[in-house]
């Protein structure tokens, strides 16, 4: 049986026992939300189990001292209420036409007690947020793949129908003894007309953090379409594969890593299909996401079949150019048109060796930009944001870390500001992004506050970069280039240039 919404206000609710259209009982109390409350009936001449829908406006409406009727709290909002009961029918009318198995099914509509119920199919099972929680536990990549196929039919009819469901998330997607999943909650799509592209009303298109794309979010009512509702598919997914709640679209746009993992972290137990699918979901520009059901559907059922964009260019890093400033070292044997690396201790002087602890620190500071969206992970970390959600537990962290945002850090390397994967809180560990004080900035791999790995980008504050390899805070080996376009390759000694070869601006040996 569904389970029982705690946070249901019990004066709010009809009492158990009582009788609606001298057929349908009150068994008991499933959930209640900002326009309506939800009972389990019997259908007293038949003795069949029913879940019933009743208008109840959160803040407006009131309960009588008879206990049944409905009535406005202020007669200031009669119009506001009349307004959306109206759209709650609409809802229920929108319903009936939906004929699909893994769409919940409306059989009866009717006035009563100053309000308006509707008479859906009861699922003896639970939502999927309630299934997270009470595993404890993210989905395996078959089971959330089953689960996708299923509401992938289910919005194939809905779009058909020229209806957005605008609310798809963990808790719009009941799953039944049986492992059937169906389709419920199409409150948020009536207030929006497909047909026509614009709001039923001046009321706010209601939407859940984390599952809404842009547009949504913008209420640009104009770029609504099935990618809408595919984007909170994506996020959906990512919930159930990762027990995460996804970021913020903000977030994935400034998570500046090819395949957004630092914004959308998941288990090395998903494919890379299913982090392609995923990815190409929740692209934040809606006209890079599937246009269709049919879509989605050819790249599930063909193995060879691509998303329409490269992982590799995904998200593709943009620099803006660092405050001017006069280039500070030439490292040892090298002409100052070959200068390395940026000392921010001696800016206006062209023959000293470049700071160590400032590369460093620089480096550290990379890693801050990259994970800005990364705190957002610890806050997101559960199932449906602004609902109670369970913590991860330690199993699950080993694939989602704990991140921190915009922290202010001393190292070794030096001041600086620092967003990514910690331990302890405060200790830079995994990837991340560090921004110094002189305005260098790295983006790369941190081990227990030490910058180490074959990944790292450090972009000077004056244009030059280095990309390559870095071992306990020093340049190992890699390309440092220069803004004129000159580039040197090889290894690194002390952080300057030992072993390898300049090249100018057209790729010439110099």
């Amino acid at each position: 049986m569904a389970r029982q919404d705690n946070n249901i206000v019990q004066e709010s609710m009809l009492r158990t026992g009582a009788l609606l259209h001298g057929t349908y009982r009150i068994d008991g109390y499933l959930s209640s939300g900002g326009f309506g409350n939800s009972y389990v009936v019997t259908h007293v001449n038949f003795n069949e189990r029913y879940a019933l829908k009743e208008f109840f406006m959160r803040g407006v409406s009131q309960r009588d001292a008879n206990s049944t009727t409905v009535s406005v709290s202020n007669m200031e909002k009669v119009a506001e209420f009349t307004e959306q009961m109206e759209k709650f029918k609409k809802e229920a009318q929108r319903l009936r036409r939906l004929r699909n198995d893994h769409i919940v099914r409306v059989h009866d509509l009717f006035e009563e007690n100053g309000t308006v119920y509707y008479v859906m199919d009861y699922i003896d099972g639970e939502n999927l947020r309630e299934c997270l929680n009470r595993r404890m536990a993210p989905m395996s990549e078959a089971e959330v793949t089953d689960v996708l196929r299923q509401v992938l039919d289910a919005l194939r009819e809905v779009h058909t129908q020229g209806i957005w469901h605008m609310d798809l998330k963990p808790a719009n997607v009941m799953i039944d003894r049986d492992g059937v999943v169906k389709l419920i909650d199409f409150g948020a799509s009536k207030q929006f007309n497909s047909r026509t592209g614009g709001a039923l009303s001046s009321s706010a298109v209601t939407f859940t953090n984390g599952y809404a794309p842009i547009e949504q979010m913008e209420r640009s009512y104009e770029k609504f379409g099935p990618w809408t509702d595919f984007y909170a598919l994506g996020a959906t997914i990512y919930n159930l594969l990762t027990g995460c709640r996804p970021p913020m679209p903000s977030d994935i746009n400034d998570d500046l890593t090819a395949d957004k993992r630092q914004a959308l972290p998941m288990p090395k137990t998903v494919s890379t299909r299913m982090r392609d699918l995923v990815l190409w979901l929740m692209r934040t520009n809606r006209v890079e996401r599937p246009a269709s059901v049919e879509v989605i559907e050819n790249y599930l059922n063909n193995p060879s079949a691509k998303v329409p964009f490269s992982t590799s260019d995904a998200g593709a890093t943009v620099i803006s150019r660092p405050v001017e400033a006069p280039r500070p070292m030439v490292p040892k044997g090298v002409s100052s048109s070959q200068t390395v690396i940026a000392s921010p201790s001696s800016p206006s002087t062209a023959d000293k060796k470049p700071n160590k602890n400032l590369i460093y620190g620089a480096i550290a500071a990379a890693a801050v930009l990259l994970l800005v969206g990364l705190f957002a992970l610890l806050g997101r970390c559960s199932n449906d944001a602004p609902e109670e959600v369970p913590v991860a537990p330690e199993e699950w962290v080993e694939e989602a870390p704990d991140t921190v945002s915009n922290l202010s850090l001393t190292l070794t390397v030096g001041k600086c500001v620092y967003s990514g994967e910690v331990i302890d809180d405060t200790i830079p560990n995994g990837r991340g992004t560090a921004v110094f004080s002189n305005g260098d900035r790295c983006d790369g791999t941190f081990v227990n506050g030490n910058l180490d790995g074959d990944d790292i980008k450090y972009y000077f504050y004056d244009g030059d970069w280095f990309e390559g390899t870095v071992k306990d805070n020093s340049l190992y080996e890699g390309v440092y280039h220069r803004k004129d376009g000159s580039r040197f390759e090889g290894t690194f000694k002390d952080n300057d240039p030992d072993q390898g070869t300049w090249y100018d601006k057209n790729g010439n040996p110099t």
